[in-house]
Parts: C-alpha cells; sequence; structure tokens
C-alpha cells in the first residue's frame, strides 16, 4: 500500500465493484458528510441513498450508495451497499423514467408509498451523480 493511502471496498449483495487504493473518501452518512484519511479513526457510519466521493491520483471520483453502511479503520474504508454505480455506467433515459414512474406512485394513495419514496430516492441519486460535474 501507498505511503498514506487506504484502500476503499465497495460491496454489494452481488459483487465487489471496487477495491483499490485512494487518497481519501467523502462519505454521505445519515449523521452528515465524514471525510477519511489514512490513519482515520475506527468509526462505523451508517449511509443513505447518496454518493461516496474519493480522490484517486488526484482526480476526484463518485459512486452511488444505495444505503448500508461504511466500516472505517486505519487504512481502510470499507462499503457495504445494496447497490452502487459508476457515473458512465448510469443509463440516463432508465433512471428519468424511474423517476417519472415514482413520482406518479407518490401520488397514487392506494399504492406502497414506502416503496415509491425509496425508488424516487434511487432515482433521483442516479440523476445527480450523472448531472455532477
Amino acid at each position: 500500500m501507498g505511503k498514506n493511502k487506504i484502500t476503499l471496498q465497495i460491496i454489494t449483495p452481488l459483487k465487489k465493484i471496487f477495491d483499490e487504493e485512494v487518497e481519501s473518501v467523502i462519505l454521505h452518512t445519515t449523521e452528515g458528510d465524514m471525510g477519511v484519511l489514512y490513519d482515520h479513526e475506527p468509526v462505523a457510519a451508517l449511509l443513505g441513498y447518496n454518493v461516496v466521493r474519493y480522490i484517486q491520483e488526484g482526480v476526484m471520483k463518485k459512486a452511488t450508495t444505495m444505503g448500508g453502511f461504511a466500516e472505517v479503520t486505519k487504512d481502510r474504508v470499507t462499503i457495504l451497499t445494496d447497490a452502487s454505480e459508476f457515473p458512465e455506467d448510469i443509463d440516463v433515459e432508465r433512471a428519468k423514467r424511474a423517476k417519472e414512474r415514482a413520482e406518479g406512485r407518490l401520488s397514487d394513495e392506494e399504492m406502497d408509498r414506502k416503496r415509491a419514496e425509496v425508488a424516487l430516492k434511487k432515482a433521483i441519486v442516479r440523476l445527480n451523480v450523472r448531472e455532477e460535474k
């Protein structure tokens, strides 16, 4: 491992989508943002539907997180999440359609409101991660 670098792992139920060294990580936890550098105190944090940002070789990169939690140790951040995608893997048109469907379901009193809210959050996160520059 490089000097003062940490390993970032992003793991979903289906596969490990990322396992590389990075300089820093910014987690969007349910309690607020948390920056992580090498030699961070151990901590576990709950993640919402949002974006994790990390710096790798001086470049800011990002991926979605769809809930889950992060475990931080001195030299590693492990994210366990229901799903995660990189911006280039997101189908914007599909995410827009999913957002529209979820918004429509929220206005229908007979639909499962909680499922519609989760679907809407996921669609918004996907769209935001693609549209950010």
